[in-house]
């Protein structure tokens, strides 16, 4: 006689698929029955099972190895529903089939038997790969590995800074169980594949602990799974560290740290580094004297700052989590970004109300960042009131020092670049080397604007004019951005066709 009933099988299967349903990662529903059942036949081979999906074998493939326990049908019937994505429904459906007798326990022994998945050496590779792709990745300071699944096939990108490289091409059937390897290393939901999730994988390497930024994305191909990597959590930088500049330096603390109220928004083209600054002028507030929420990241949370997660399919929408944040009456808020009219009013709401609010937006100058509010449907009394100050910034990658040399630059040269106003001459360039992986640039500069409304600004804001908000915004900087990235190429840091990349990012936006 089996040690587990088809009484259990059904009560195990329907309370599977009503924690499943309510939004718990699949491990975390296995460690909660087992703990329930400790000492049961079903919480021995629960604890087993549990075991098995740390190493990397999908839900249905674990069950597949007691089949003593969990005959063919009903693991046929749990690797349809992962398949379809409806595991919570699938497995109440088997609990029904268990109540009214079309499905029952096995007879046989509860033993695990490995043998009986035939995918045992498919998946240990699937485990390996990952394993030396994270390897691969802090070895080699990668910050981004990229799975993008095609018709066909699955293309690998790395990225060392924001140019993607293609490491490998996979097949469609190996990269099932690699989409459910990394979704277990970082407690995701194993039966989601219709709905993107966000988690994160803190994993040593040597004696480096890499902090990874986990994001699935369904496309009309597969899921598509983006592995970002960051210093961890500890080394989040000082602002010392990421403004060279002492004299912004100075300006933007004295501002955190005087400002009670207000939006600080942190702006930039992708891949600027917005992120990073935003989390260092967290850090700079998170001295212990101050309630401190950020909402919208599972990742890279620091230590004394209380973390909400955005979970929309269960109701816990951005708007919530911030209306909720701000009943507990916080000194500041940390939100991802500025994503909707919704959340962008109840960010200026609680700014209003006495809040700090630190933010990001995606934009290629200063002016822009009050255009897109004014697109989020933000009234220009509640943005002239709100405002606290807009940080722009932009990344200037450094010439490579092994390979650099200068270069003869004709005034034709510099038309052509669109740098009408640097002088012919000799200027620093460079092809590539081994030591830059031939991208001709190691490292990068940051190089800030920190717009605080004045007067002038403040008079535009409240007129919703989004032209004079420009022409106010330009004179309290001039071109003194352009002017740095200037001075950088003439020092030698940077090559012509690096200003170039640079200025046609700020030129897109004035116009």
């Amino acid at each position: 006689m089996s040690v587990v009933s088809t009484r259990d099988l059904e009560k195990f299967s329907r309370r599977f698929g009503k924690m499943i349903n309510s939004g718990i990662p699949l491990l975390n529903v296995l460690e909660l029955i087992q703990r329930e059942e400790n000492g049961s036949g079903m919480g021995k081979i629960t604890e087993q099972i549990i075991a098995k999906l740390k190493d990397g074998y999908t839900f249905s493939s674990c069950l597949a190895m007691f089949p003593g326990i969990f005959t063919e049908v009903y693991v046929a019937m749990v690797k349809a529903s992962e398949g379809q994505g409806k595991l919570d429904q699938g497995m109440i459906e088997i609990a029904d089939s268990c109540a009214d007798g079309t499905i029952e326990a096995g007879s046989g022994s509860s033993e695990i038997d490995e043998s009986a998945v035939s995918s045992n050496d498919q998946n240990l590779k699937v485990i390996k790969m990952v394993n030396q792709l994270i390897t691969d990745a802090v070895n080699e300071n990668l910050v981004k590995i990229v799975f993008k699944p095609e018709r066909d096939h699955v293309k690998v990108f790395v990225a060392r800074q924001s140019r993607l490289e293609l490491r490998e091409t996979l097949d469609k059937s190996s990269y099932d169980r690699i989409i459910a390897r990394i979704k277990l290393m970082s407690a995701l939901d194993l039966g989601e594949c219709y709905l993107p999730q966000d988690g994160c994988i803190l994993v040593k390497v040597e004696s480096y602990t890499a902090d990874i930024r986990v994001q699935v994305v369904p496309t009309v191909f597969g899921e598509q799974i983006v592995l970002f990597f960051s210093p961890p959590i500890e080394a989040t930088p000082p602002l010392e560290q990421i403004f060279p500049d002492e004299t912004q330096r100075t300006a933007l603390t004295n501002l955190l740290l005087n400002l009670q109220s207000g939006l600080v928004i942190f702006s930039g083209p992708s891949g600027s580094g917005k992120t990073t600054t935003r989390d260092s002028a967290a850090a700079l507030l998170n001295d212990g004297s101050r309630l401190i929420f950020e909402i919208g990241r599972t990742y890279r949370s620091q230590a004394g700052i209380s973390c909400m997660q955005v979970r929309p399919h269960l109701g816990m929408t951005m708007v919530n989590s911030i209306k909720t944040a701000v009943r507990s009456e916080p000194h500041v808020l940390v939100v991802e970004d500025l994503s909707d009219e919704e959340s962008a009013l109840e960010c200026f709401k609680a700014a209003g109300d006495g809040v700090l609010v630190l933010t990001q937006m995606g934009a290629r100058n200063s002016s822009e960042v009050f255009k897109q509010l004014f697109n989020l449907k933000v009234p220009p009394f509640q943005l002239y009131g709100g405002i606290g100050a807009v940080v722009f910034q932009v990344l200037v990658r450094k010439l490579c020092p092994d390979c650099r040399k200068e270069v003869e630059f004709s005034a034709e040269d510099l038309f052509r670049l669109s740098l009408v106003d640097m002088k012919p001459g000799r200027y620093g360039e460079s092809k590539g080397c081994e030591k830059c992986k031939n991208s001709g640039y190691r490292g990068m500069q940051p190089f800030y604007e920190i717009t605080v409304p004045n007067k002038g600004l403040k008079e535009a804001i409240i007129k919703g004019d989004s032209n004079q908000i420009s022409i106010a915004i330009e004179s309290l900087h001039g071109n003194s951005l352009e002017a740095k990235i200037r001075s950088f190429v003439e020092f030698g840091a940077t090559s012509p066709t690096e200003a170039a990349r640079i200025r046609a990012i700020l030129c897109v936006h004035g116009n």
